[in-house]
């Protein structure tokens, strides 16, 4: 008799101990389900790093617009003239705008005088031998890029040249041309190039505006006027 209800009392502890056993990993199986589920969704509701990075830069740019707003007109000049004395290149960007805003409020044309090919704007381009030559700066003839001081200065200043031909030679070992117009007149196709676009390499030259081109010419004539003019390829 007392075997009977020892025996009966083990089998329900057991069978209690497995249901709470069952319980518990039932209960431990949702938890991390559910658990997971939220990482998961909070992943997918967080912003990208290329967001994050667009939203703070769209934040900036709202800023600065904000804050230049909020400048008077003379205090927005004096900002134009230090960040260009700071960086001279930029000077381009300012004559770039001043030809556009004219063109746009007086409807600019040039006129036919006969100096000027149909393709010019600036009123101060020639004629080309080639169609690929026929560049212009397309500024109003007082902004004409070739009227620019930082042109007189940078691309034809023969001091300037002579130390670019220097370099050249001392960096690339390549040989003093005897031909002195000739040796300046490439020197400043290459100043005016690393001037307006930076350093070029092979089978990437960009056309000069005949404009810029006659004017360097002019103070460097071939004496029997006769010039290479434009070939594509590796930075000459």
């Amino acid at each position: 008799m007392d075997d009977e209800t020892s025996g009966s009392s083990s089998e329900s502890n057991e069978s209690k101990l497995q249901r709470s056993s069952r319980g518990r990993g039932r209960g431990r199986g949702s938890r991390s389900r559910g658990r997971k589920g939220l990482r998961g969704r909070g992943r997918q509701a967080g912003p990208t790093r290329h967001e994050a990075i667009r939203q703070r830069r769209e934040e900036r740019l709202t800023q600065l617009k904000s804050q230049v707003e909020h400048m008077s007109t003379e205090g927005l000049r004096e900002l134009v003239m230090q960040v260009c004395e700071r960086d001279p290149s930029l000077i381009l960007d300012v004559v770039d705008h001043t030809s556009q805003e004219e063109r746009s409020r007086r409807g600019y044309h040039p006129l036919p005088d006969g100096d000027s090919p149909a393709w010019c704007v600036c009123g101060r381009c020639r004629e080309m031998p080639s169609v690929e030559e026929r560049e212009c700066c397309r500024q109003t003839p007082e902004n004409c890029i070739s009227l620019q001081p930082d042109f007189d200065f940078i691309v034809t200043d023969p001091l300037v040249l002579l130390v670019a031909r220097r370099y050249r030679q001392d960096v690339l070992a390549a040989g003093e041309d005897q031909d002195l117009n000739r040796s300046n007149r490439h020197a400043a196709y290459r100043q005016f190039i690393l001037w307006r676009h930076g350093h070029l390499g092979a089978g990437n030259r960009r056309v000069i505006p005949s404009c810029c081109v006659w004017k360097i010419r002019d103070l460097y004539p071939d004496n029997f006027s006769q010039y290479r003019g434009f070939v594509g390829g590796r930075l000459g």
